[in-house]
């Protein structure tokens, strides 16, 4: 589970500390805290409940700005805070939403340049592989792609779902978008 925390308002955090306290321990679920470096010491978030939550077992980590309030679960399930304070006024949830990926690395991500799937992946490309990205990016529809690369359209499209599944993509326009963050199209 990775919870984010935006570390303002007057509980900053306490609820979604409290949270994780109880997740932890016998249950068996990995919790993953990120609370915003500003915020940690403050009131609601003192080091010494920080260092509790680290000693059974949650894995706390600073992020360099605020963050909205949710969690995601199994990097599936997203459950983000109708409001910013509490819990109070319930949640909105999402279940394999296209962006989520995309949420997930941005919480895990230690800086603007980390990429979690990049670096492995631009190592491993062909020259093929980056001309199937481009036609990905453009949003060049299979069968033309397929017949100016000169590829039978099978070999094509299971060359794009392997990119899909190496880029962590739930869709075609989502691999092209990722390929063009992270610099894969040149």
């Amino acid at each position: 589970m990775l919870l984010a925390v935006p570390g303002e308002g007057p509980l900053e955090g306490q609820v979604d500390v409290a949270a994780a306290h109880g997740l932890t321990g016998n249950s068996g679920v990995s919790v993953r805290m990120y609370v915003p470096a500003a915020a940690r010491g403050r009131a609601g978030l003192p080091e010494h409940r920080l260092a509790a939550l680290a000693r059974e077992g949650v894995e706390i980590h600073s992020t360099p700005g605020r963050s909205p309030r949710m969690v995601i679960i199994d990097r599936s399930v997203v459950v983000l805070a109708r409001n910013q304070e509490d819990w109070t006024e319930g949640a909105l949830i999402g279940h394999h939403l296209p962006f989520t990926p995309m949420l997930v690395r941005s919480l895990t991500a230690t800086g603007p340049a980390d990429d979690a799937v990049a670096p492995q992946v631009k190592e491993e490309l062909s020259a093929l592989d980056r001309q199937v990205l481009r036609q990905l990016a453009l949003g060049t529809k299979d069968e033309t792609a397929a017949r100016e690369m000169g590829l039978a359209l099978r070999t094509y499209r299971r060359m794009v779902a392997r990119l899909m599944d190496s880029l962590d993509a739930r869709s075609r326009f989502q691999a092209g978008y990722l390929a063009g963050q992270h610099g894969l199209l040149q």
